[in-house]
C-alpha cells in the first residue's frame, strides 16, 4: 500500500504552484480593452474556480485514484466516455502550453527589440524542443529545476504589487460602458472577461491527482484546495489591478508585456529587462511542468487501458518518449496560429478557445459528479448541499461558454474527430461496460 505522506501545507503548495503561470503576466493586457468593467469578470471566475475546486476535491476524496478527469467520467459513464475525456484533456494539456511560449517571446522583445513573425516562431520552437529534450533525457533533473522555478515565480508576484501601489493612479479606473471596446452589453463583458480570467485557474484540478498519497484526503483536499485557490485568486487580482494602476488601460491595450511597461515607467533604466527575464523564466518553468504533466496524462491513460501502449513507451530514463515528442510537434500549429494574427488579438483568441475546451472538460466532470451524488451522500442535507454546489458549477461553465459557444464547440469536435482513429484501432481493448 502506498504511503500517504502529503499533508495540508504540501497540498496547498501544489494547488498554488499548478495554477500560477503565464496568466499573471498576460491578463492585464488581455483585460485592457474592457476597461474597469472587465475586472468584474474576476469575481465570476474566482467563484467558479472555487466551486470547481470543491467538486474536484469531492471527486478525489470518493475516488482516490491518480489519473485526472477521465477517472471520474469513467466512473459515471463508462470507458468510452473516459477515453474521449482523456484524449481531450491530453490534447489541451500541451496545446495550451503554446500560450506560455508566445508570452515568453513577447517579453523577450523588451530586451531584443522588435522581432519578425518568423523570428518569433523560430525562437518559440527552439525553446519548445529544448524543454522537451530536457524531459526526454532527465525527468528527475527536470523536476528539481521545476521546484526552484516555482519558488522564484511566486516571490516576485508578491513583491511587485507592493512596489506598484506606491505609483498607483486611481483615476485610471472609471466604471463606464462607453469606453469598452465594441460597446457590448454588461452581461456579455462579464461573460467574456470571466472566460479570459479563468485562464489563470486552469490546473485547479491538478491538486486532486495525487489523492492516493494524501493523508485524510476527505478533509485535507477540500481545505487545501479552497485555501490555495483563494490565494491564487488574490495574487492574480492584486497583480492585475496594480499593473493597470501604474500604466492605464490604453497603454496595456497595445502591448503583450504589461509588467515590462509598468516597471519601465517607474524605473526607466534596466528594470523592464529584469521583469522580462523574470517573466521568461516563469513561462519556461510552467512550460516544463505542463510538458511533464501532459506526458503523464497519456501514460496514465495507457495504465487504465484507454490509450495504445505506444503512448507509454519509455526510454532508459523512464520518460514516455513518444508522448513527449508528439505533444511537441502537435503544439506547432497553435504557436503559428497565435503569431499570424495581429499581436494581442492572436493570443486573446487562443486563450478563448483553449480555456473553453478546458471548461467543457470541467463541465463533463461536474455532470459526472451530479450523477453520483445520490449514491455517495445518503444524508439528505449533505446531498442537497452538493446538488446546489454542482448546479452552480454547471451554470458557471455554461455562462462562460455561451459567448463563444459555436467556435469552441467546433474546436472541441475537431479534437474529438482526431481521437476517433485512435479509439477505433484500440477499440477491442476498451471495455464498453461501465467502470463501476
Amino acid at each position: 500500500m502506498r504511503k500517504k505522506g502529503l499533508g495540508f501545507l504540501a497540498l496547498v503548495s501544489i494547488v498554488i504552484g499548478s495554477q500560477i503561470g503565464s496568466g499573471a503576466f498576460v491578463l492585464p493586457s488581455v483585460l485592457a480593452p474592457f476597461k474597469t468593467i472587465g475586472l468584474l469578470g474576476w469575481g465570476v471566475s474566482v467563484s467558479g474556480a472555487i466551486a470547481l475546486a470543491l467538486i474536484f476535491a469531492e471527486l478525489a476524496s470518493h475516488l482516490p485514484k491518480n489519473g485526472g478527469p477521465h477517472v471520474y467520467v469513467g466512473e459515471a459513464f463508462g470507458k468510452t466516455a473516459s477515453f474521449f475525456t482523456a484524449w481531450i484533456y491530453w490534447i489541451i494539456s500541451w496545446s495550451s502550453s503554446s500560450v506560455l511560449l508566445v508570452t515568453a517571446v513577447n517579453y523577450l522583445k523588451a530586451i531584443t527589440g522588435t522581432l519578425t513573425t518568423f523570428e518569433c516562431i523560430s525562437i518559440e520552437l527552439m525553446i519548445l524542443f529544448v524543454v522537451t529534450y530536457i524531459n526526454v533525457i532527465g525527468v528527475k533533473f527536470s523536476g528539481i529545476i521545476e521546484t526552484i522555478l516555482t519558488v522564484l515565480k511566486v516571490i516576485p508576484l508578491i513583491v511587485l504589487p507592493v512596489i506598484f501601489f506606491f505609483f498607483f493612479e486611481p483615476s485610471y479606473f472609471n466604471f463606464s460602458m462607453k469606453d469598452v471596446a465594441g460597446n457590448t452589453d454588461l452581461l456579455s463583458v462579464i461573460s467574456k472577461t470571466a472566460l479570459l480570467t479563468f485562464w489563470g485557474f486552469i490546473g485547479v484540478e491538478c491538486a486532486t491527482t495525487p489523492a492516493e498519497s494524501v493523508r485524510n484526503p476527505s478533509k485535507t483536499i477540500p481545505r487545501a484546495i479552497v485555501l490555495g485557490t483563494s490565494c491564487v485568486a488574490l495574487i492574480y487580482v492584486i497583480n492585475t489591478v496594480s499593473v493597470i494602476g501604474v500604466t492605464g488601460f490604453d497603454v496595456l491595450t497595445n502591448t503583450c508585456a504589461p509588467y515590462a511597461i509598468a516597471m519601465g515607467k517607474i524605473f526607466p533604466k534596466y528594470s523592464d529587462i529584469a521583469i522580462s527575464i523574470m517573466a521568461i523564466i516563469v513561462c519556461i518553468g510552467t512550460l516544463n511542468a505542463w510538458t511533464l504533466t501532459s506526458s503523464q496524462i497519456a501514460y496514465g491513460a495507457v495504465s487504465d487501458g484507454l490509450f495504445p501502449k505506444i503512448f507509454a513507451r519509455t526510454n532508459k530514463s523512464d520518460a514516455p518518449v513518444f508522448s513527449l515528442w508528439i505533444s511537441a510537434f502537435g503544439m506547432i500549429p497553435f504557436i503559428v496560429l497565435s503569431e499570424i494574427n495581429c499581436m494581442q488579438h492572436g493570443i486573446d483568441r487562443l486563450i478563448d478557445l483553449l480555456v473553453s475546451i478546458f471548461i467543457f472538460v470541467y463541465l463533463v466532470c461536474c455532470i459526472s459528479y451530479m450523477k453520483m451524488i445520490k449514491r455517495w451522500y445518503p444524508d439528505k442535507n449533505k446531498r442537497i448541499k452538493m446538488i446546489l454546489l454542482s448546479q452552480f458549477a454547471v451554470l458557471f461553465c455554461i455562462f462562460t461558454l455561451y459567448q463563444d459557444l459555436l467556435a469552441s464547440f467546433v474546436v472541441l469536435c475537431i479534437f474529438l474527430v482526431l481521437g476517433f482513429p485512435v479509439f477505433w484501432k484500440h477499440r477491442k481493448n476498451i471495455k464498453f461496460s461501465n467502470c463501476e
